[in-house]
């Protein structure tokens, strides 16, 4: 019961007892007398309008005035009593009282004792106030945010009452559910161990609370909270007294943190959190062997003495920075030295835990040592094969020109010529390579900006007519266009026109478009050429992303527009041309001009 329940019921017994008296003459005075003595209110008025009471005392000769408006009176204040008395003068038989009027609670024959008389009247007021107790509790149990149920402890427990909640959490109408055993609830995957359970406090007379899969009317699934408790009257059971709470939103999320707490145990990586002074709270088990120790024992320990001084020292500051900047959450990079006193690489994702104060910090760390020490010695054998094959190459060049130049032998020209020619692919390979060195990173960072991609494209076109005289270009391009991409696109454009107009043969036609789909969020790039178009190992290659040793394209450039469009946020596909060509078409996210472009028109 609530505190606003309480209060009432205080109200309740604290009121003053007021009986109204309308008899005659000559025998209120007695009356009242009797009932003052009691310190019990007694009130009597005209007929016309009668005041509020708790009992009322009427004569033969007074009821007829006032039968209607007693008969208003309680059934306005049922199910509350609001008990009438018929006081009989000498000889008047209660039969014939009740020949005379209706809905009299009590007779009283005068004369009277003062003794019988306020026995009678206080067994009426006490019964008007546990009529109004049981009132408010059905009130309450009715608005009862939670469901409540009544069970009769005898024929099968079957419900003799069932509050609203109840109704709507199970989905049912009153008439439905009583007369029934709770058991309707239940279902296919009602656990039988949870029913047993239920099944065995109910024989014994005991209070049980559990968490139960019921049904709902429509086949919904639903958890229960159930407690049922037993009412005795008298030393002998009579109800069974139940409360539902529909739990399934709490039992999902534990069930959603319990597969999460599993994830983080199986994980491979440390995973921890810190409190506000960087004190280890929770950590997994890859934690404890990164610093072969046990679980229990680093648990308060501060994150130093795990990861050691500069990793704390950094997290520190990145923690800082967040609380400057008002971001939850950030990565870092730190080498850390494990318990076998190996250097490693860290890289540790820090998430702020949500709160109104700072009160702590999840951490996912993961070895980047391998990945790094590759990344390294890829960046150093890049620029050693480029410097390296560019040198070569070179040389390559001048001594197949040296030994064309020192021949008459045809064959021996025609093989340096070979050389020759072999020797500048692969210096455009090289080149290539060289410009399109940034796309490589599969990491947006500042290479990626809003650009005027049909500002670029012209310009790429109008190169390309100067370069290709045999082929034609064909454009519809708009003054401006925004869109975010690589600072590499107008190479990557070079590339695609080269690659059409090159193996185009003479006379291609080359059409360049460019424009955005109807929902404006996407900038749509398209080459078409209707020259013989793209082998299909090379299309297929291009398009899955992957080359096998059956399946492989014959040069870069395709693959570094791949790139740069995948880097952007965008896409790259490979049609063919009807009736003959290709059809290369790139999609870039559309961005708002620079600030100082818009400024500037």
């Amino acid at each position: 019961m609530d505190d606003q329940t309480h209060s009432v019921v205080r109200a309740i017994d604290q009121s003053p007892d007021v009986v109204l008296l309308l008899v005659d003459d000559e025998h209120r005075a007695t009356l009242a007398d009797q009932l003052s003595e009691a310190d019990i209110t007694v009130v009597s008025d005209d007929t016309s309008t009668l005041p509020a009471f708790d009992v009322c005392i009427v004569d033969t000769e007074s009821y007829p005035a006032v039968g209607e408006q007693l008969r208003r009176r309680k059934a306005d204040a049922d199910p509350v009593l609001l008990p009438v008395l018929l006081v009989l003068e000498p000889g008047v038989s209660e039969t014939r009282a009740r020949e005379l009027v209706d809905d009299i609670d009590d007779f009283l024959t005068l004369p009277t004792t003062e003794r019988l008389l306020l026995g009678r009247i206080r067994a009426h007021l006490q019964a008007r106030r546990q009529s109004k107790h049981s009132s408010l509790f059905r009130r309450a149990m009715d608005k009862a945010v939670n469901g409540i149920t009544i069970a009769d402890a005898g024929d099968d427990e079957k419900l003799v009452y069932a509050n609203d909640a109840f109704l709507e959490t199970t989905g049912y109408e009153r008439e439905e559910v009583l007369g029934r055993n709770c058991r309707f609830l239940q279902g296919p995957d009602t656990d039988r161990s949870t029913v047993e359970e239920i099944r065995a406090a109910l024989d014994s007379g005991t209070s049980v609370e559990v968490e139960i899969l019921n049904y709902r009317k429509d086949g919904s699934e639903f958890w229960n909270h159930l407690s049922v408790t037993p009412v005795f009257e008298n030393g002998d059971l009579t109800h069974y007294l139940g409360f539902q709470q529909d739990v399934t939103d709490r039992i999902e999320r534990s069930r959603e943190l319990n597969r999460y707490e599993e994830i983080v145990r199986a994980a491979g990586d440390p995973i921890y959190s810190l409190d506000a002074d960087l004190r280890v709270t929770l950590l997994n088990e890859a934690t404890a062997r990164f610093s072969e120790t046990d679980q229990a024992d680093l648990v308060g320990r501060h994150v130093r003495e795990v990861f050691g001084a500069p990793h704390a020292a950094q997290l520190a500051d990145a923690l800082l920075s967040l609380a400057n900047d008002d971001q939850m959450g950030t990565t870092i990079e730190t080498a850390v030295t494990d318990a076998k006193g190996r250097k490693r690489r860290y890289q540790t994702a820090l998430a702020v835990m949500p709160a109104d104060e700072f009160d702590g910090v999840v951490c996912v760390s993961r070895d980047v040592t391998e990945h790094r020490e590759r990344e390294y010695r890829l960046s150093v054998l890049d620029r050693v094969l480029r410097h390296n094959l560019r040198n070569k190459l070179h040389v390559v060049l001048a001594q197949a020109e040296l030994a064309r130049e020192q021949t008459d032998d045809e064959a021996i020209r025609n093989a340096t010529t070979t050389i020759e020619r072999a020797a500048e692919e692969l210096l455009n390979l090289g080149e290539t390579a060289r410009a399109f060195h940034d796309t490589l990173d599969p990491r947006w960072g500042e290479e990626v900006s809003a650009v005027d991609v049909a500002t670029h494209t012209r310009h790429v076109v109008d190169e390309a007519r100067l370069s290709y005289e045999d082929a034609a270009f064909v454009t519809d391009i708009p003054g401006t266009l925004w869109a975010r991409t690589h600072n590499a696109f107008e190479l990557a454009m070079s590339e695609i026109l080269d690659n059409a107009a090159t193996y185009g043969g003479d006379g291609v036609e080359v059409a360049v478009t460019l424009e955005t789909t109807g929902d404006d969020e996407t900038v749509v790039v398209t080459v078409a050429d209707d020259g013989p178009g793209i082998p299909d190992v090379e299309k297929d290659a291009l398009t899955s992303g992957v080359e096998s040793d059956l399946q492989h394209t014959s040069g870069l450039g395709l693959w570094f527009v791949r790139w740069l469009a995948i880097n952007s946020g965008g896409s790259f596909t490979i049609d063919d041309n009807d009736p003959a060509g290709a059809v290369v078409e790139l999609r870039l996210p559309v961005a708002a001009p620079p600030e100082e472009e818009v400024s500037g028109q």
